[in-house]
């Protein structure tokens, strides 16, 4: 946004500055060179900015993307929080027994169904 108003501020005073050094030289023909020269330098300002607003609904898109990835997140903090206040202490000593083992990776492949259900089967120690 800095980028563009620094941009469209020189354009406009070369405009400017072109204008007032030929002047002394044009006389009233400067009338319709200003004018003659001002279409170019509006449309090329008007193109630059109506790029600007092109990418805002982009910026808006990718943070609601971004909300909803968030709350399914949240969600599912929540949900697995709950799913652990409900454990009992056995619960909780066999998972944390589970988690801290080596192959823990390993297994889960075959841990876990197509369905993304867990597989209640008994591993042999």
């Amino acid at each position: 946004m800095i980028v563009r108003s620094i941009t469209t501020f020189l354009m406009w005073l070369s405009y400017l500055t072109i204008l007032v050094m030929m002047h002394d030289e044009l006389g009233n023909a400067i009338i319709a060179l200003a004018g003659v020269l001002m279409i170019p330098l509006a449309i090329a300002s008007a193109a630059m900015w109506d790029s600007f607003k092109e990418k805002e609904p982009e910026k808006k898109a990718t943070q609601e993307v971004d909300e909803v990835s968030f709350n399914r997140e949240k969600r599912k903090r929540d949900m697995l929080d709950s799913i652990l206040r409900d454990l009992s202490d056995e619960q909780l000593a066999a998972l944390k027994e589970r988690l801290s083992e080596p192959d823990f990776e390993d297994d889960l492949q075959g841990m876990i169904g197509d369905d993304g259900e867990l597989i209640m089967t008994r591993r042999s120690n």
